[in-house]
């Protein structure tokens, strides 16, 4: 069966936009090696990118649902919600370790974000992971009376509407689903005043520590890869047209915001920050850098808890 034939949303998800949302993905992640002091505004910045797209996205819907291909809302998906994707191998990681504190890769991390951007990311998980069950339950199945096809990722290339398809994404967003109700579980149990349930974990090794970063930043790094290969093959793909070009202020604008921010961090690591060590200060609610749920806004310090009771910081 043929390729639906479409002509691409040039405002939704040009070439400028993805590569406006690469870049400043990949800036973040190198920051937090070479340049940590600029990773709290790419992730602010990454934050805001993100919540104008949905917010963009659930207008064009609301006003006419069929103004967007079953494909191109998954595109435009892929470049919001895939860096909540690196939850998934994180806390299938944290389940396989028994959910031991000692082996959380995100319990030392680089650079802690702040309150507003832990704020902002975790709203968006929740707003963008409901939309995410409407679009994969209600609007993909719309293909089935199609007689063209659309094509996704999964591995390699599958029809979207194909029951692989629909399943696999089915259980990651239940597994994200489940996620965002233990983080709240934790929320809540530090606002009732129990007591942190990693305080007690044992004492880590600067070389344990260094793993634990490490782990954590290669985790982001091979989920920032995927996203961007899924995203620029599924264009390929289903052969959208009119998405490849950077003409007009509303392409060159995020590419340039992109590029800038990749600049500033090399430029920052060279002149600022070549001796700079991250302080290994723990927490134990898993975050996700870029955008992340600021353990430090949900539970106090572990080496705080026997003298007062958690909470907000």
């Amino acid at each position: 069966m043929a390729v639906c034939r479409i002509e691409g949303n040039n405002d939704m998800y040009g070439l400028g936009i993805r590569l406006g949302y690469y870049l400043q993905w990949y800036g973040a992640i190198l920051a937090r090696w070479i340049a940590p002091s600029e990773v709290k505004n790419l992730a602010s910045s990454l934050d805001l990118f993100a919540a104008a797209t949905f917010l963009a996205l659930i207008i064009l819907t609301a006003n006419d649902i069929n103004i967007l291909e079953p494909v191109e809302t998954y595109i435009v998906l892929l470049l919001m919600f895939g860096a909540y994707l690196v939850l998934v191998p994180i806390y299938i990681w944290r389940l396989l370790t028994g959910c031991d504190p000692y082996w959380d890769p995100t319990r030392y991390p680089r650079v802690n974000l702040g309150a507003f951007s832990a704020t902002l990311s975790f709203m968006l998980l929740i707003g963008v992971l409901i939309f995410q069950y409407w679009f994969w339950f209600d609007r993909v199945p719309d293909l089935d009376t199609r007689h063209c096809q659309q094509y996704g990722f999964v591995i390699g290339q599958v029809r979207l509407n194909s029951k692989v398809s629909v399943v696999l994404h089915a259980l990651m967003y239940f597994w994200l689903g489940l996620v965002c109700l233990y983080i709240l579980l934790l929320k809540f149990r530090a606002l009732a005043g129990f007591p942190d349930p990693g305080a007690r974990s044992r004492r880590a090794k600067k070389a344990h520590i260094e793993l634990l970063q490490n782990l954590d930043v290669w985790i982001k790094i091979v989920v920032a890869l995927a996203v961007t290969v899924a995203t620029e093959l599924t264009i390929s793909w289903n052969e959208i047209r009119g998405v490849g070009t950077l003409s007009g202020a509303g392409q060159t604008i995020p590419f340039a915001i992109g590029l800038g921010a990749i600049v500033r961090v090399i430029y920052v690591a060279m002149a600022y920050e070549s001796d700079y060590t991250p302080p290994p200060r723990p927490i134990t609610v898993s975050q996700v850098p870029d955008f992340s749920v600021d353990e430090e806004s949900i539970i106090s310090r572990p080496s705080r808890v026997r003298r007062r009771s958690v909470g907000l910081d």
